[in-house]
């Protein structure tokens, strides 16, 4: 048989034997960063491995502690070979207005700052890159590199997620002795995350970013309001929070203690995030998905009737909507070290054409005046307001019908209007990649059709307990895939978005109305979202029994990291287990 691939995901551009014997650790990892400076990146890798790895590290800057290191971290001016490498395209979720914004790649931009060369012999491993970013991407693919049954730990070893250390169980970790050398195909690489359906604590933020990080995204874009609630602390605004005034009023509640994030919370998600490259892009959904607001402050909504007692919009000829959306977004933009704000701007139902228009505007207008650029939601195209700074997120996908005449034999009669409302809104929808294209607007994909993970499974699971679940996680409307089905695309070549558009980058969603637990969220993310990472980061296309191979010796890091809930696909994990029988 021959030797299974290497377990790194997303596959790296360049990964070579470098010959001779690989690299064999001790109980204690030394790691060795080129400056004081990077003393704090040393320390996240450092953790990274403890998780993953259960060994403990000690981090030293400069002089003879590099020399002595198991893993080096170093700076340089350029990576040594990276001209070779395939260009980065999209936008820098780091890069405010004017940088980066087209499909060059200009100098320090997100694809080049992300670029590293990681060596692997027998004295020890060495990542240089041009910045602390291109730093930590290279560490994770040593930490994915790792692997050994004796650590306790190791991916697919008899001890993984059991708790075992190195100290328990004696040293034992190896990595091959390679050359890698690498960087990302697009510079947008992210995960949607719904708060609102399903609130998640600090604490189960920081796992997602965790998660993240190891598979090299870079962007958390936070679902922070909807018309279920409203997750974000803002001063001045104690009604938005308040669970009273949410639909679900107390019996809204996700577990116990607060339902929303504080500032400080936020700030510590954010800071939690930066550490590991990961940039937080904040959501404020509106004027549609607005109930909870409006429930709060009811001027917002205007003198009008709304179209349905549960379709209320912020309408912008209401005395108090201005200073509303001004006065949020400003606190949201104060919060938010990163560049970009995101509006929302999606599903508007039953609000008129002009005023939907109107609004859009003036919030973008609000937004950039905050000193961020700006990211909405396709619909947005329809205001004709949007600008090659701003990021039209593409979201229907191509098989995203809807269908009406269904939706109405199963609905009660009141839900009609409703229905019908949706029914014109889909039918508008194919015009809008197009529209934000001719603005100039780099397109976000985001499709349903690939990148929506509230999709339910079509393969089994080898628990059947699991495979019974499907029923009830997982949005009912979407047509349900394999595993393999979701890996089977790739970004050049998505029919969501024209073949003239500047493609921004990609980003799943992860939408909680079946979510009623963290072990869900892991459930539907896990094993698919590394899929999603490959396609961002690799440029070449991949197929599905090299990735299936790499990636079934994931489980355990999964569970380590706190993921214990994912999804055991027997097309995945099961056919991988009759390979190895050699069947």
């Amino acid at each position: 048989m021959s030797e299974p691939p290497a377990p790194v995901v997303p596959l790296p551009q360049l990964l070579a034997p470098e010959g001779g014997n690989g690299l064999r650790l001790g109980a204690r990892v030394r790691i060795g960063v080129s400056s004081d400076d990077l003393l704090g990146l040393g320390r996240t890798v450092a953790g990274l491995l403890r998780v993953l790895h259960g060994v403990d590290s000690e981090v030293r800057a400069g002089g003879g502690a590099c020399l002595r290191a198991d893993l080096l971290l170093v700076l340089v001016p350029e990576v040594p070979g990276a001209a070779g490498l395939a260009p980065a395209r999209g936008v820098d979720p780091l890069a405010r207005e004017g940088e980066s914004a087209g499909s060059a790649e200009p100098a320090g931009s997100g694809g080049s700052r992300e670029r590293y060369e990681l060596v692997v012999t027998s004295g020890g491993a060495t990542v240089t890159a041009s910045s602390a970013e291109g730093l930590f991407r290279g560490a994770t693919t040593f930490a994915q590199l790792l692997t050994g049954q004796d650590a306790g730990g190791g991916p697919g070893g008899p001890h993984a997620g059991d708790g075992r250390t190195a100290q328990d169980s004696g040293p034992g970790l190896t990595a091959p002795a390679v050359r890698v050398l690498d960087g990302p195909a697009l510079r947008w690489r992210g995960l949607s995350l719904d708060v609102v359906r399903r609130f998640f604590p600090v604490a189960q933020v920081k796992k997602v970013v965790d998660l993240l990080a190891l598979y090299k995204f870079n962007v958390l874009h936070l679902h922070l309001t909807d018309s279920q609630a409203w997750r974000l602390e803002i001063t001045g605004r104690p009604g938005l929070t308040d669970p009273a005034n949410w639909p679900g009023g107390e019996g809204s509640r996700n577990g116990d203690g607060p339902q929303f994030y504080t500032r400080e919370d936020y700030r510590e998600i954010v800071e939690y995030a930066a550490e590991r490259f990961v940039t937080v892009v904040p959501e404020i959904d509106m004027p549609g998905h607005a109930l909870a607001a409006v429930r709060a402050y009811p001027e917002l909504a205007g003198a009008d009737e709304p179209p349905h007692p549960l379709l209320p919009f912020i309408d912008p000829r209401a005395g108090a909507a201005d200073g509303f959306v001004a006065d949020v977004l400003r606190q949201v933009a104060d919060l938010t070290p990163g560049p970009f704000l995101h509006i929302g701007g999606d599903e508007a139902f039953g609000m008129p054409h002009e005023l939907y228009a109107a609004f859009t505007a003036r919030a973008l207008r609000l937004a950039r005046t905050t000193g961020k650029r700006v990211v909405a939601w396709q619909e947005a195209a329809r205001s004709g307001a949007l600008t090659p700074a701003d990021l039209a997120q593409c979201w229907i996908g191509s098989d995203h019908s809807f269908d009406a005449e269904g939706a109405r034999e199963l609905a009660p009669a009141e839900y009609h209007p409703i229905i019908d409302m949706v029914e014109r809104s889909f039918e508008r929808a194919p015009r809008d990649a197009p529209e934000a294209v001719a603005a100039g607007a780099p397109v976000l994909a985001s499709p349903s059709s690939v990148l929506y993970l509230d999709r339910r499974y079509a393969e089994d699971s080898l628990l059947p307990d699991q495979t019974a679940r499907r029923e009830r996680v997982g949005f009912a409307s979407y047509e349900p895939r394999t595993s393999r089905e979701l890996f089977a695309w790739h970004p050049e070549t998505l029919a969501e978005v024209p073949g003239d558009a500047r493609l921004a980058g990609v980003e799943a969603a992860i939408w909680c109305e079946t979510v009623t637990d963290f072990d869900d969220l892991a459930f539907l993310l896990l094993p698919r979202l590394p899929g999603i990472a490959e396609k961002g980061w690799t440029p070449q296309v991949t197929a599905w029994a090299d990735y299936r191979g790499r990636v079934a010796a994931h489980p355990g890091w999964w569970e380590r990291l706190g993921w214990g809930g994912y999804y055991r696909s027997a097309e995945l994990f099961g056919a991988v287990a009759a390979d190895a029988a050699g069947k």
